[in-house]
């Protein structure tokens, strides 16, 4: 069984920082085989923030993969960054994190995908390429492995490109994203009956709230099933807030029976 933790959008320059040193002590606690986090670790892409950003990313008790959001490209106020230079201080000083993050063992396959629009700041885009990379590297990957596409946008704020189905359609059998701060997990259903499980995680540990309080996934792996927990913050720690299981069999992936 592979134990995948599911962070999204801390936006370190606006964080609460007992939710910060709660959640790292929450990870310490469920002690996950790897963290994927699906962007927006700074708030404004400035050099102080992704500092922050690296010491969480060093305090955390497994390996961890990473894409960039929104939040961390160079901003609009600064426009020829923005538009020929939007990545490089994220790639600057998260020089470990490469523009196309992978993690691959007998059990779990992650692969990260940027879907950031340099001309846009809400919407994403899945392109050919990220296609592309799905089909190269499911082909060269353990086939009973559980097949994980990490990326910023959720399907709503896909507005143009491939549509997000297409990660189904390719092999994924769960897709993690984030960006709307509102926790969430749904079958995505691709061409010829493909499915995969959609999660995305509202914001980890950011005072930007909208609907959810700060809260992570956490992703029991153990092919054919699968178990989502949503932990939540209660004010003094994060608990478990709801549970989904999951189960794939010859016609694709599907709600687990309660029991």
């Amino acid at each position: 069984m592979r134990v995948l933790a599911h962070l999204s959008d801390l936006h370190f320059g606006r964080t609460d920082a007992k939710v910060v040193e709660a959640l790292v002590a929450d990870l310490h606690h469920v002690r996950p085989d790897l963290v994927v986090i699906s962007g927006d670790l700074t708030q404004r892409a400035r050099s102080h923030q992704f500092a922050e950003a690296r010491a969480f990313l060093a305090r955390l008790p497994a390996p961890a993969v990473v894409v960039p959001g929104n939040h961390d490209l160079a901003p609009f106020y600064r426009p020829l960054h923005r538009l020929f230079t939007p990545r490089e201080k994220f790639h600057r000083h998260l020089p470990d994190h490469a523009p196309w993050p992978l993690w691959i063992d007998d059990e779990v396959v992650a692969i990260g995908l940027d879907s950031t629009r340099s001309l846009r700041w809400q919407s994403g885009k899945l392109h050919t390429r990220h296609l592309d990379h799905i089909d190269r590297v499911i082909a060269e990957s353990p086939p009973a492995a559980c097949k994980v596409a990490f990326l910023h946008h959720p399907p709503a704020t896909h507005s143009t490109g491939h549509p997000f189905e297409a990660v189904a359609e390719r092999g994924i059998d769960l897709a993690l994203a984030g960006h709307v701060h509102k926790a969430h997990v749904e079958l995505i259903h691709g061409g010829g009956g493909t499915t995969c499980v959609l999660v995305q995680a509202s914001t980890a540990c950011s005072t930007r709230l909208r609907e959810d309080a700060n809260g992570y996934g956490l992703i029991r792996i153990a092919m054919p099933r699968m178990e989502v927990v949503v932990r939540g913050w209660s004010g003094e720690a994060f608990h478990p807030v709801s549970f989904r299981g999951f189960v794939k069999d010859q016609r694709g992936w599907g709600a687990e029976e309660s029991k």
